[in-house]
């Protein structure tokens, strides 16, 4: 008879496997949060988080399977934030909302910040950030913009929202670098006064 389905500790098989796959996840967060995507192996992050090779690869079939949960998971929380912003929040203060939601969450966080700086030199995380700010245009465009009247024949205004957003998320990415000098607030305010204005303007 297969033990597969039996509880161990308390915990059925599923628990331990969510409990792996949150020890794995929180070691990869940690080692990115130190040094960086780039010199992360399976060895380490085992290491780090204390458990066999053998277990590693019961959850995840390669490295690259691991960095993309990671990556699901700050994206989750991400759109998490904006979507609560979205809903509770009056639509002419959505984008300072889902703007200080971001940048309080990445700010907060070196893995974060550090995960989100170094997506686009990954491929597999490239497309995965390159999905959320398709996905956070569609709704800052349905949901966030406060346009007004119609729009010009020439403009497409879900085309200047991804626009606004993909920017962005590029200066988001120099100011976590340390190549923007100036503070979280004024960040934001700046970016929230440049979506506003050309939601105005189009």
């Amino acid at each position: 008879m297969t033990n597969a389905g039996r509880t161990y500790g308390g915990l059925s098989p599923q628990q331990r496997s969510n409990d792996r796959r949150e020890r794995l996840r929180n070691a990869a967060r940690a080692l990115i949060a130190d040094s960086g995507v780039a010199p992360i192996t399976v060895d380490m992050v085992c290491q780090q988080a204390n458990l066999s090779k053998r277990y590693f690869y019961t959850e995840f079939a390669t490295k690259d399977d691991l960095l993309d949960a990671c990556a699901e998971d700050l994206f989750g929380r991400l759109w998490a934030g904006i979507e609560q912003v979205l809903t509770t929040t009056p639509r002419v203060d959505r984008i300072n909302g889902a703007l200080r939601s971001v940048v309080h969450t990445l700010a907060s966080d070196p893995a974060d910040a550090r995960l989100y700086m170094e997506c686009p030199g990954f491929a597999r995380l490239r497309h995965r950030q390159q999905q959320a700010v398709r996905e956070f245009s569609e709704q800052m465009n349905a949901h966030a913009f406060p346009f007004a009247g119609r729009p010009k024949k020439s403009i497409d205004r879900a085309l200047a929202t991804r626009a606004l957003v993909a920017g962005t998320t590029d200066v988001i990415i120099d100011w976590l670098h340390g190549d923007i000098d100036t503070d979280e607030d004024s960040l934001i305010a700046t970016l929230t006064a440049t979506a506003l204005g050309a939601a105005a303007a189009i």
